[in-house]
Formats: structure tokens, sequence, C-alpha cells
């Protein structure tokens, strides 16, 4: 008995160092910037112009629906008459983000607190 208590301490153990080892999440601005935004869109006058500042979001987009444009933009571009108007202004598409869901979902809280 006192071997099984042994072995499930060192489990425990073990995991509690293996959660302290994982490096904290990145914040939405990381994500932003890793993910190549700020190439076209514009932070505090800083930053890229050939996509529209981000402002107004929250008046604009859900969580849920701004999550599922970020898979795949010009997809869903397509079928929104909004998005439609923004791609006549800026041609140049934005492209799908290669990133995690995790990361997207950092992404869309960080847009959406950042820019209401």
């Amino acid at each position: 008995m006192k071997h099984l208590i042994a072995i499930a301490m060192c489990g425990i153990l073990c995991a509690v160092i293996l959660l302290m080892s994982c490096s904290a999440p990145p914040d939405g601005k990381t994500v932003f910037i890793e993910s190549g935004c700020a190439r076209c869109h514009e932070i505090n006058g800083a930053g890229g112009s050939q996509a529209p500042r981000l402002q107004g979001l929250q008046s604009k987009w859900t969580p849920e629906l701004l999550e599922k444009f970020l898979i795949d933009p010009p997809a869903y571009a397509k079928g929104n008459t909004r998005l439609q108007a923004y791609i006549k202004k800026y041609p140049t598409p934005m492209p799908k983000l290669e990133i995690t869901p995790a990361r997207r979902k950092i992404l869309v809280q960080y847009l959406l607190r950042r820019y209401p």
C-alpha cells in the first residue's frame, strides 16, 4: 500500500512539474503580431494600410462570427455584403490564418476587447 501511495504521489508531482514548465499562452497582441495582422491593419497609427482600420468591431462581429471569419476570410466574405464593400476598397484579400483554434480564440478576444 505504501508503494502505491508513493507511486501516486510521484505521478502527481510529475504532473505539477509538467504543468508549471509549460509556457503561458500568448496574449492577443502577440498573436496579432505573430500572425502578420499588423502588416495590413493599422494599430495606433503604425502598421499597414492595405486593410481596414480595426475599430468598432463589437458592433460588426460576435465572437463566434469573427472566429468563423478568421478560419477562412475569403470564403466567409463571399456571402457577406458588408465584407464585399471592403473587398472593393481593399483589393488584396485577407489570407487564411494558419493558427491553432486556441490562438484564434485568443485573437478574437483581443480584437473585440481592444477595438470595441
